[in-house]
Order: structure tokens, then sequence, then C-alpha cells
């Protein structure tokens, strides 16, 4: 697999426009930052992008504030499962072109997100969250995403996504 690099302008530009227009929990979709991600696969034969075996993955880092956690002072549930269902999403948007998990339905729709939680993360810690878009065909999209502690590693959380997209733009 290839050295990730610094997420490029035109990149996080996508990222952080995707995370910006969710209009639930507002705070919580700005606190994402892009850090680095794998190159952006070529544009290949049917207008879309080949992700390799090993997947594509980015990394973004994330500051746990006290509007995102519970009574007991942690990162809530639903908070943690909401930046694994957006942030990844916003990945799958930095691969798409115009014919591939594209607009009108950018970065398709959630068919199933399963969440897996393993210690309390504080408020005030930085974390790591780590997408890898291990599949992106035609119609459905298969995707990972690892909250880890930055420094480390100590793992908080982890979910599976599960996403289909259809070219709809035949149908406006």
């Amino acid at each position: 697999m290839p050295d990730m690099v610094p997420f490029d302008g035109e990149a996080a530009t996508m990222a952080l426009g995707f995370l910006h227009r969710v209009p639930f929990a507002p705070s919580l979709h700005h606190a994402p930052k892009p850090e680095v991600m794998d190159p952006i696969p070529p544009i290949n034969k049917r207008g879309g992008r080949t992700v390799g075996p090993e997947g594509w993955r980015s990394v973004y880092s994330v500051v746990v504030t006290e509007d995102m956690c519970n009574p007991l002072g942690n990162l809530h549930g639903g908070a943690a499962a909401t930046l694994i269902d957006t942030v990844s999403s916003a990945s799958s948007a930095i691969l798409a072109t115009e014919g591939f998990w594209g607009i009108p339905m950018l970065s398709g729709v959630s068919i199933a997100l399963d969440v897996t939680y393993y210690n309390a993360c504080p408020v005030g810690t930085k974390a790591k969250l780590t997408v890898t878009i291990e599949h992106m065909g035609g119609s459905l999209g298969n995707l990972r995403a690892d909250l880890t502690d930055w420094e480390t590693g100590k793992r908080y959380a982890s979910g599976t996504h599960v996403k289909t997209w259809r070219d709809l733009r035949s149908k406006l």
C-alpha cells in the first residue's frame, strides 16, 4: 500500500464541505480535521475509481468536547456513531466522480451502520478516526472506521458502514 500523503486542498475542501453541510449536530460535524490520506486512485475506464485489495484510507483528528459527551464526561455512543457515519461518508465523497458515487446522491445512502464500543473516550481526548474504503462498486460500498487515541492507539470504537448509490442524473 502506498504511503499516506497530507490531504490536498481539493480533498480537504470536499471532506470538510461534506461534513459542514450536515444540519444535524453542527458542532459535531465541524470537529473532525482531515490529516492524511492514501493517494486518490485515478479514474478508471468505467468513470469510477478502483480501490485496491487493501482499501483506501484517510485519517482525521477530532478533539472530544463537552457537547459530544454523556453525563459521565465520555464521548457519547451516539456521537461516536455519528462521527463514524459522516466521516466515512465524507471520505467516500473524496473518491466520487461525476458518474460514480457523485451528485445528486453524493456518497450514497446508508444501508447498515454497526458500531462496537471498546473503551470510554474522555472529554479533551485527541482521537484519530481512520477510515478505510474497503470497496466501492457500481452500487454498493463497504467502509470501516476506527476511533483510537491519537497518541497511544487505544481503541475507543470501530464501525462498519455499508452504503448504496445509484446514478440518478437521468431521473432529474
